[in-house]
């Protein structure tokens, strides 16, 4: 590897010369955390030749699509190269002259090989023992993405349970690197990212041990626009986000909430990793909006049974959320949304149709806000009219579910939250939501907050009235949650004894 010059922030230098070899670092957007986590796997490769490390995500398909990709850019940036100094996904190494390291991995599908025989496994915590995955491996040293994204009890047993393997590396004497742990973040949006900023409170009270680091953009403005931080204020849709993306101000529990019953047990992932590695990586990396991602990665999809489509739609956003009842089971599969200028069409056309296409069963059950059903302006098509005309053109056929009126936002509000609370009334299903493929859905419904303005609990909708920000973290998405389920359970909840399963198509009860 050449030595090469380079300059690194303050907030950078900071995390490198903390002594403590387990580090928790809160950075803001634009801090530069992919640079410092390339520059913790350069000194990785360098102090502990032949090692095996872990680098893991929440995912196997976040790990391939986000972290890989970003973490090879940052690698250039310290003047290291993808098939010069390491190769990706591949046996290559050998036939370059790499040396190979003291545990050599089965298959090398998720390895990151450099040319002293230092690896990286990439690992996702929906399925760490494939690709040698898991409790099987032996590991020096943990490199975690995105942290405040990753189950705490799934790293605890499956990945930092792994970090216990000396592998010959003491030969460098005191070795900073050996044992060590990383972890990196921008501030929580959602409660599943409490045990990381916890942490802190860890931190202080054994400070030799455990460092924990916040930091703003603010530390890394040579390397920025001047105007960055007024650019992003306009990006966010409420000063919530911003302040935690951003600012690393952590959002308040909000405990007055319209879906206070939500918590991290309704939340699961299930990706089919047989399939994701079955892809060439460095192919599917430079092809990441490729058709190798769609619906065939989700395990969770029942393929011979049709989808329940939700469509909330505006100005500024089209969003959707699929569902499938699954014996006792109301699953959230995915999310869409396009954001203006793009419009109805490219939802269906750029993002629900391609990601489908598999699907074997081409049937939908297209639920959607009643507006839909208003004329358009200088059309004679609603945009529901519309939306199907897409589908049926592209070979599906599609159940229209949604007339009348609106239902109050209090029955939505106790009809929702009961079946959240599981209780066994209402004999509602259980409500799962697949958190890898919907984050901005559990965002919009943790952060969804409840309101009286005199007329009753409402829904506060106030931050979709701010024009041209992104809306994929206000109300509109938990909108697309609401209309299908209430349209389905209502009836039953409120004593008829009648669900949608025992009900014609045309009398399903009217949704918002």
């Amino acid at each position: 590897m050449n030595k090469r010059q380079i300059t690194l922030n303050l907030a950078q230098i900071v995390a490198i010369q903390a002594p403590a070899k387990i580090k928790y670092l809160e950075w803001g957007r634009g801090t530069g955390k992919s640079t410092v986590l390339a520059y913790f796997i350069v000194m990785m490769v360098k102090y502990m030749p032949k090692a095996t490390f872990i680098l893991v995500g929440n995912t196997y398909a976040q790990v391939l699509s986000n972290t890989l990709k970003s973490t090879k850019k940052a690698l250039e940036f310290f003047g290291i190269y993808e098939d010069v100094d390491y190769v990706v996904g591949s046996s290559q190494g050998k036939r370059l002259g790499y040396s190979m390291p003291y545990e050599k991995p089965n298959h090398w599908n998720n390895i990151i090989h450099f040319s002293n025989g230092t690896v990286f496994q990439l690992v996702g915590l929906d399925n760490p023992n494939s690709s040698n995955g898991g409790r099987g491996i032996n590991s020096s040293g943990i490199l975690a993405d995105e942290a405040a994204l990753l189950d705490q009890e799934k790293l605890a047993i499956n990945v930092k349970n792994t970090n216990r393997s000396f592998a010959k590396s003491t030969i460098h004497g005191e070795n900073p690197f050996l044992f060590s742990e990383t972890y990196v973040s921008s501030t929580p949006l959602t409660k599943k990212g409490k045990w990381f900023t916890d942490a802190e409170e860890l931190a202080m009270r054994e400070p030799d041990k455990i460092f924990f680091h916040k930091a703003t953009a603010h530390w890394n403005l040579d390397n920025l626009r001047p105007d960055y931080f007024e650019y992003m204020k306009q990006s966010y849709s409420s000063d919530v986000i911003y302040n935690a993306e951003m600012l690393n101000i952590r959002p308040k529990e909000i405990t007055d909430g319209f879906y206070p019953q939500l918590t991290e047990d309704h939340y699961y992932t299930n990706f089919d990793n047989d399939y994701l590695e079955g892809l060439v990586l460095n192919d599917v990396l430079k092809e990441r909006e490729s058709s190798s991602f769609n619906c065939k990665q989700d395990s969770d999809l029942i393929k011979s049974q049709p989808l329940i489509i939700s469509v909330d739609w505006g100005a500024n956003i089209n969003a959707m959320t699929i569902h499938q009842q699954q014996d006792d089971i109301w699953r959230v599969l995915k999310e869409f949304f396009v954001k203006s200028p793009k419009i109805l069409d490219h939802l269906f056309l750029e993002e629900f149709l391609p990601y489908y296409a598999p699907h074997q069963c081409k049937e939908v059950y297209f639920y959607y806000d009643r507006t839909g059903n208003n004329r358009v302006a200088n059309s004679k098509m609603t945009f529901a009219d519309q939306a199907k005309e897409i589908m049926e053109k592209n070979g599906w056929t599609v159940y229209m579910m949604t007339t009348g009126l609106n239902p109050s936002y209090m029955d939505k509000f106790r009809l929702i939250n009961v079946a959240l609370k599981e209780d066994g009334r209402g004999k509602m299903p259980k409500v799962r939501i697949n958190k890898a493929n919907c984050p901005n859905l559990i965002v919009s419904m943790e952060h969804a907050e409840a309101y009286d303005r005199g007329r009753g609990l409402e829904k506060d909708k106030r931050p979709e009235q701010r024009k041209g920000v992104e809306q994929e973290h206000a109300t509109h998405l938990s909108d697309t949650f609401d209309y299908p389920f209430f349209s389905r359970w209502w009836d039953k909840f409120n004593g008829s004894g009648v669900g949608a399963d025992d009900m014609p198509i045309s009398s399903i009860s009217l949704v918002s």
